[in-house]
């Protein structure tokens, strides 16, 4: 986990793989450090019957195991499962469970394209572009993505590709955003996108020249997908 835990419980031998993020964890304390640094990453899908079976036979804690398989029976969700794991050892104050707990209620009752859309969109406020982009370009190959929810989607990816200078693929983004969702802002962006995809090819000395007035540009471009990510 990159840094030293002391741990109240014995070591799995077996350890839990997380995949999203390529992590094998050894005990419930490296679990909860992956909750508290990755809890906008967590979806329902989390509370998982193979994690409640290795927290019983490998961290040998069935106590704790009974208590996580009645919350996922009964309606705690979420919310209620990520509460119990952080409370079971003190790797974690009250106010930082209270803070996961608040992350991830917005999952609550909502479909699996929803809570991907806000993992997403939280990733890209959080300006973790390579992770929102896969992220994005996943619920794009969901069926029932299409019309404005489409549109909308595009142009967080645009967003996301401008962040990271990708202006062109940025332009195409915002340009497919548009047709799908006919926000002028996507329009905008669009062609923003496209007036940076050609400064960063000018000649060096026209550059230079205009070096200043890009810098505003891209300044300016920042701050509007910014504070209109949606």
């Amino acid at each position: 986990m990159g840094k030293l835990l002391l741990c109240s419980h014995e070591l799995a031998s077996v350890p839990y793989y997380i995949e999203n993020i390529a992590l094998n964890v050894y005990s419930l304390e490296e679990m909860c450090c992956y909750l508290k640094h990755n809890i906008d990453l967590v979806e329902p899908s989390f509370m998982d019957d193979e994690l409640i079976a290795w927290i019983r036979t490998e961290l040998k804690m069935p106590s704790l195991a009974d208590r996580l398989e009645t919350s996922k029976a009964g309606r705690g969700g979420l919310k209620e499962f990520v509460k119990l794991l952080a409370e079971g050892c003190s790797y974690c104050g009250r106010e930082e469970i209270e803070g996961m707990q608040w992350a991830v209620a917005d999952f609550e009752n909502k479909s699996e394209t929803e809570c991907k859309k806000i993992r997403a969109d939280r990733l890209l406020q959080k300006k973790r572009y390579g992770a929102c982009i896969k992220e994005y370009n996943k619920i794009l190959g969901f069926p029932e993505v299409r019309g404005m929810l489409a549109g909308n989607i595009y142009h967080n990816l645009g967003t996301a590709y401008a962040g990271l200078f990708f202006f062109r693929e940025a332009a195409d983004c915002f340009g497919k955003a548009y047709e799908r969702n006919r926000n002028p802002l996507s329009f905008k962006q669009q062609q923003m996108a496209q007036k940076l995809a050609e400064g960063m090819i000018m000649p060096v000395k026209a550059a230079k020249r205009d070096e200043m007035r890009l810098d505003e540009q891209l300044e300016r471009f920042r701050e509007e997908y910014l504070i209109n990510c949606k």
